[in-house]
């Protein structure tokens, strides 16, 4: 009795943490508005589901807008960009723009406010502050010294808790910030440009 008590306990623990909480998924099976609604300039036309992604022809700017609020939570998402493109050597002013809104509250002059994870090619695992968020600590990249070939899936892990945002780039540990303002809103999927698809999106709440 003890045992199982002691068993008890410990499992009620970690359920408090988040742990054995599954991961949902914001992969839409038909439809887009499954899980998104669509804001900004790029209609909904811009937004496609089609073999397991999310395509987006990244023109003109936009967002697909998460139709429920987070506050703490782990969020995992991979993208690629289209291919057929050779980076050129930086500095570079064009490379191929996308990304992720965290914390997303209304729009304001195209954009929400609210705190980007950046998709942009160079600057991969930036996070910052857009349209009045504020964050503590979080840096602009880039991170990496060597990127995967263009066209290959990047992979994000980022975790919200209690105003504290960490980002896992394939794996790596690359940013992190305090104190974040505002600490919940929507996730948000970006179109800045260029062609690009989404997949594997889906999220954890924690306590």
């Amino acid at each position: 009795m003890i045992r199982r008590s002691a068993w008890l306990t410990g499992a009620l623990w970690l359920a408090g943490l988040g742990y054995g909480q599954e991961f949902v998924s914001l992969m839409p099976e038909r439809d887009i508005s499954e899980h998104w609604t669509v804001e900004g300039k790029a209609p909904k036309e811009a937004w496609t589901v089609r073999d397991g992604m999310i395509a987006c022809t990244g023109q003109p700017n936009g967002i697909l807008r998460s139709r429920k609020v987070y506050r703490n939570y782990v969020l995992r998402a991979e993208w690629r960009f289209q291919e057929g493109w050779t980076p050129p050597p930086p500095p570079a002013n064009e490379w191929p723009n996308a990304g992720f809104f965290i914390h997303a509250g209304p729009m304001v002059d195209g954009w929400p406010v609210s705190f980007e994870v950046q998709g942009y090619f160079g600057e991969a695992g930036s996070l910052f502050g857009v349209r009045g968020g504020k964050i503590k600590g979080a840096k602009r990249g880039p991170f990496v010294k060597e990127r995967p070939p263009f066209g290959s899936w990047d992979r994000y892990e980022i975790t919200s808790m209690d105003g504290k945002v960490t980002v896992v780039l394939n794996g790596v540990l690359v940013n992190e910030g305090t104190d974040a303002e505002p600490r919940s809103g929507n996730i948000c999927l970006q179109s800045e440009g260029w062609p690009v698809y989404y997949r594997k999106v889906e999220i954890k709440e924690l306590p």
